[in-house]
């Protein structure tokens, strides 16, 4: 037990030691290191000296009553003294460190060994190969763009992390300034803050107790200890910051701030971890599996041609054998023995699909910046993945589906009920009077009235603030109210047994104020005050009660409870255990509705979480009455008859087994503590569901963490809950859930289709080049054709095919299935289409009757049919991109792709300078006009080949 009563010995502020310890700062006569050293520990001997709280105070020029000033200056100080509340982000890792990670990279180390070889054969016959020197500089430059495009990608995203990762700490916490009680970010505390504790609130610094009721605190965290404490403010008044209070209320000052406090030291000592990417496992196996076919098959390819040469089969433009036994020079062996193998060391770069890791990045990236300007800041890069999957949302009532906005709108007090609440009239003054003093005193929030200003600013939680709003109706002067009473004891609000009191002195006898549960108060109550202020028994009255608390709750209102009891001097209970009870001859003051709006937007977004199979559960404390009628004005019940609605006693009365074959059907969750709500994610998870929940009090993290994907609230969220979500939700609506999920789908839509792009590339690749060199027995592509193939779809194609907005009718399937394939049957079929369309073109090509592109029989001719090939395959590879983006777009909306357009104008004004201007560079040469024609047409119809009615891509509804 502890009373609100300031000790007789306290000094005060203005007392001072006569001499100044030696390391004091800043104008105060106690140093950071003793405030640090008092709390870390735990010296009560220490404190003692300090005449404990109260000399600690004076030191730090600190009103135990009024807290420290308000004005800037005063902050300032103290900030410049002691700290701010503050936690310095860790250096990042530099560019270089990125870039040597990516080189380390095993598909980056193919490519990196591949160019080593490729140049090491070069320089052996430099002279052999004219164009030696473009082939190195374009497979260095194909392998370092890669290295560094993956580096700066990460690079950019770890410097957009650092940005936004103290948003996760940055929550809203009450202090006591000049008096009154204020709401200021938990970045704004400084040493000397009076900052009063209560259930479920995180410490946001270190400090130390003065004032404690039934407090109990969580150090888990900080300490390692799994039990519970219970703070006394004689033998263990110490808090420290991020410990979590479990219990009870409570008041600390602030002893030290940010890096100076315990939670401070235990963030800088925290070893960084290398979070797993988005797709990266099932990525890393698909791009290894194809890196070592592709190895096999140019390889094989290189072998065959060898064979061929050395055996004489390999034949010149005139007929005669390449390779005769003691005729051909050494030279002229090495010669194409190097070009043979340089071709294969550029086929396998080419066909290597590093860039699909690339791609993942580039999107991953633009999807957590968009959902950042979305309100949603990603903390698991993971959970973008998951999120695709989720099949069920755990969506907390308040503040989420509802404004958090809440107002007294329905009243019933003195026998008489009027939603007029801004009439007070027909209420009696005795009533009015005892309602107000318990207004007032049974409250943890407080109510402001600033010079010149008509309105009081009120503080506390959403529910309190309602009913101090409605108290100022009635005429409460708060500050008089509450210095009108000495408090006695203080029982704090329990939110299992739903009711919370304080006990006053009032003359020679004392007042029991008790609030909670609109139903729990009343089977507490024998009597009423009736408007003549009468006390009458309850009676038959408690029906009529009971009828108007149902009809509150049918109406969505939640309904409390305000009630009292006097007593005559030495007929109150004593023990603590005995005052916190709730006795049974209560009289009622009042019943309160309290309505909370539904967001505009709520209804629509669980319309689309519907349309997209998405099944959404509300979970709340409220009753069974109140969260139907919230449901079905937010869209996620469309009757009454109660079949999707379960109570958590309900549930928690069934077996595992029979938890788990309900969970399924529930769509309200009513009556639940974060207990309950940890059960139903665990039996919906066992059922087979993909479960995001939300969670916003520190009681809520152990379901946050049971959760596939945990959405913590950012405005009216606990540091703690933020500390173990995936996802934070910065405006707290659910329609921005919504917007995350469907940038989840859209990031696994956009890697499904780059990840197509790029195994069509590379399978193609290597099947032309095999195709040619064992039946045609030549080298369709040179090591620099192919080495600029890899530049074109790494880095061109994954900017097109990154940057886009989602489509709407992303939400038009259900989600898929966790353990579905990234590549459907669809796309491998798609895949195969494409690889024996361009077989077939290589065909063609080489049957001038059927083209009648009139290539000729000369060296020069086939430079002709070569480039025409280079020039076909690069149109392909634009137009596919554009028949992949067509999955979900017409034409009008792709042109209107800024970055798409760029990307794509960008391939081919690049290909047409390559091709007339620089075709020296590329064994290439120049093409009329109707080559450039039929090059389009063939890029063309490799779309209209891809092209046939069944669904490529999981999301999409053609």
């Amino acid at each position: 037990m502890s009373w609100r009563s300031r000790p007789n010995d306290e000094p005060s502020v203005h007392d001072h030691p006569e001499t100044e310890p030696p390391n004091a700062t800043g104008g105060f006569v106690i140093g950071q290191d003793e405030l640090v050293r008092v709390v870390r520990d735990r010296d009560l001997q220490a404190l003692n000296q300090y005449n404990g709280v109260g000399g600690l105070s004076s030191l730090l020029k600190t009103d135990l009553e009024r807290g420290i000033d308000r004005r800037d200056d005063e902050i300032l100080q103290r900030r410049h003294a002691f700290g701010s509340n503050t936690y310095p982000c860790k250096k990042g890792h530099t560019f270089w460190s990125y870039i040597w990670k990516a080189s380390q990279f095993p598909l980056s180390l193919v490519m990196i060994i591949a160019v080593v070889i490729n140049a090491f054969l070069l320089r052996i016959k430099r002279k052999a190969i004219h164009d030696g020197l473009y082939v190195e500089t374009c497979a260095i430059a194909a392998t370092v763009l890669d290295i560094i495009l993956r580096a700066f990608t990460e690079y950019k995203q770890s410097r957009q992390f650092e940005k936004f990762s103290e948003e996760k700490r940055n929550v809203p916490q009450d202090v006591i300034r000049g008096g009154r009680r204020l709401s200021v970010s938990s970045y704004d505390i400084v040493v000397g803050d009076i900052v009063p504790l209560k259930n479920g609130c995180q410490v946001p610094a270190d400090g130390v107790l003065f004032v404690a009721n039934s407090l109990k605190i969580d150090e888990q965290e900080i300490t390692g200890s799994h039990l519970i404490v219970q703070k006394d403010i004689l033998k263990d008044p110490f808090l420290l910051s991020g410990s979590k209070v479990i219990e009870g209320i409570g008041t600390m000052l602030v002893t030290s701030v940010g890096v100076n406090t315990e939670w401070g030291k235990k963030i800088e000592t925290q070893p960084e971890t290398d979070e797993e990417k988005p797709f990266q496992l099932y990525v890393k196996r698909l791009a290894i599996s194809a890196s070592w076919l592709v190895i096999m098959l140019a390889s094989i390819a290189c072998i065959v041609q060898l064979c061929r040469y050395f055996n004489g089969r390999t034949k010149k433009s005139d007929g005669t054998p390449m390779y005769i036994t003691g005729s051909t020079t050494f030279d002229e062996a090495m010669e194409f023995v190097i070009k043979s193998l340089s071709f294969g060391m550029g086929t396998i770069i080419v066909a290597v699909p590093v860039g699909l890791f690339i791609a993942v990045l580039l999107n991953l990236a633009n999807t957590t910046r968009k959902m950042m300007s979305d309100n949603a800041l990603v903390q698991t890069l993971s959970a973008c993945e998951t999120m695709g999957y989720v099949t069920t949302i755990l969506c907390h009532k308040t503040g989420i589906l509802t404004l958090n906005k809440m107002s007294v709108v329905d009243v019933w007090a003195g026998g008489i009920r009027t939603e007029d609440v801004e009439d007070v009239s027909q209420l009696p003054s005795i009533l009015k009077e005892i309602i107000i003093e318990g207004i007032a005193q049974n409250t943890n929030g407080s109510v402001v009235f600033e010079t010149g200003v008509t309105e009081p600013e009120v503080y506390g939680s959403p529910t309190e603030q309602a009913i101090l709003r409605w108290g100022n109706k009635l005429g409460m002067k708060f500050d008089e109210a509450r210095s009108g009473s000495p408090v006695f004891h203080v029982i704090p609000f329990n939110p299992k047994k739903k009711y919370g009191g304080v006990a006053l002195q009032v003359g020679t006898g004392h007042h029991v104020h008790w609030k909670g549960s609109a139903k729990v108060i009343l089977n507490s109550c024998k009597w009423y005050m009736d408007g003549a202020n009468n006390r009458i028994a309850v009676g038959e009255q408690r029906r009529e009660m009971e009828g108007t608390i149902g009809d509150m709750s049918m109406r969505g209102m939640r309904c409390a409870a305000l009630a009292y009891q006097s007593y005559e001097l030495g007929s109150l209970r004593t023990t603590e255990e005995e005052l916190s009870t709730l006795p049974q001859d209560l009289v009622l003051l009042a019943i309160i509705g309290i309505k909370d709006p539904c967001r505009p937007d709520a209804r629509e977004a669980v319309d689309m979480c519907k349309y997209g199979g998405i099944k959404v559960c509300m979970v709340t404390e409220d009753d069974v009455s109140t969260a139907q009628a919230v449901a079905m004005e937010c869209g996620i019940l469309r009757d009454t008859s109660g079949e999707h609605i379960r109570t958590a006693a309900q549930f928690c009365d069934l077996t595992d087994l029979e938890r788990e074959q309900i969970s399924g059907d529930i769509l309200v969750f009513a009556q639940s503590s974060p207990r309950d709500n940890l059960l139903l994610v665990e039996a919906l998870k066992r059922s087979g569901h993909v479960v995001a929940a939300t969670g916003m009090g520190i009681h809520d993290t152990k379901t946050l963490l049971a959760a596939d994907v945990s959405l913590a609230i950012g405005m009216g969220g606990t540091a703690a809950a933020k500390e173990s979500s995936d996802i934070i939700i910065l405006d707290d609506s659910f329609a921005t859930i919504v917007k995350v999920i469907q940038w989840c789908r859209y990031l696994y839509t956009n890697v499904q289709r780059y990840v197509l792009f790029r195994l069509t590339v590379s399978v193609s690749a290597v099947a032309i080049c095999v195709v040619e060199v064992v039946f045609y027995d030549a080298f369709p592509l040179n090591a620099v054709q192919l080495l600029l193939l890899n530049l074109i779809v790494d880095i061109f194609g994954a900017l097109a095919l990154a940057y886009r907005p989602p489509a709407r009718k992303i939400m038009g399937k259900p989600p898929v299935g966790i353990r579905d394939h990234l590549i459907t049957k669809t796309m491998w079929f798609k895949m195969a289409i494409q690889v024996i369309y361009l077989v077939l073109l290589l065909a063609l090509i080489h049957s001038d009757s059927i083209l009648k592109l009139d290539h000729g029989h000369n060296g020069d001719a086939e430079k002709v049919k070569n480039t025409f090939l280079f020039n076909s395959l690069v149109f392909c590879l634009v137009f596919n991109e554009f028949e992949i983006r067509s999955g979900d777009q017409t034409l009008k909306d792709i042109l209107r792709d800024n970055m798409f357009i760029i990307t794509i104008t960008s391939t081919i004004i690049f290909q047409i300078i390559l091709i007339e201007f620089l075709g020296i560079f590329v064994s290439a040469v120049r093409l009329n006009l109707k080559k450039w024609l039929i090059s389009i047409l063939v890029g063309f119809l490799s779309q209209v080949a891809t092209r046939f009615p069944l669904e490529a891509y999981q999301y999409y509804r053609h």
